[in-house]
């Protein structure tokens, strides 16, 4: 884990939408240029929080997480909302291990808080929503993430996903919590964002 000198600089931004208040911790990427190599497309250099994303969501890097948790929980810690149980995002793709869901659990024991992982279900697998149109996205986030069986009614929930292009999951998410499942309000914390 980080020591409190070595912690990952962030730059935090608000976070508008159907919540009380949100945030997001940084931007995903600095750079990327092409490179012209078939095999290695990109070149791409990562802010600090984005590469820990990065090694874990997409090099099972298990070493990244105790770093993120920290770095989020302080960030939480300071903010302060006023929330009793942490509700991850669907995760776009299926994978063996889901890192947003590995980050909410242990981000719930950093905080102290209760994990509601149930609450919204993905009931069909959808593309990553980088690769649907703009305007088909509503339309297929609509179908996909419905009501899940975990109760939050009258819970204040922070809504948390790792990594945001336009915002269309955490969004339908939102609204499912507090319309379907009666949420008594939302925050939302994102770790990265796309440029």
């Amino acid at each position: 884990m980080l020591n409190s000198l070595s912690v990952a600089a962030i730059n935090p931004m608000k976070l508008k939408g159907p919540w009380i208040d949100g945030y997001v911790l940084d931007f995903h990427s600095i750079s990327s240029t092409p490179t012209g190599d078939p095999y290695h497309p990109f070149d791409t250099k990562r802010t600090e929080l984005g590469e820990l994303v990065y090694r874990l969501k997409y090099r099972v890097d298990a070493g990244a997480l105790a770093d993120i948790v920290q770095i989020a929980g302080e960030f939480v810690k300071k903010w302060n909302p006023p929330v009793e149980c942490i509700v991850p995002a669907p995760p776009s793709l299926q994978r063996k291990s889901q890192p947003v869901v590995e980050i909410t659990r242990e981000l719930a024991k950093y905080l102290d808080l209760i994990t509601c992982e149930n609450a919204v279900a993905k009931v069909h697998t959808t593309p990553q929503m980088k690769n649907v149109p703009v305007w088909e996205r509503q339309e297929t986030l609509q179908e996909a993430i419905q009501p899940g069986h975990e109760v939050v009614e009258g819970k204040s929930v922070l809504l948390f996903d790792d990594l945001i292009e336009s915002g269309s999951t955490l969004r339908r998410t939102a609204e499912v919590l507090m319309k379907d499942r009666g949420a008594a309000s939302i925050y939302a914390l994102v770790l990265t964002r796309t440029r």
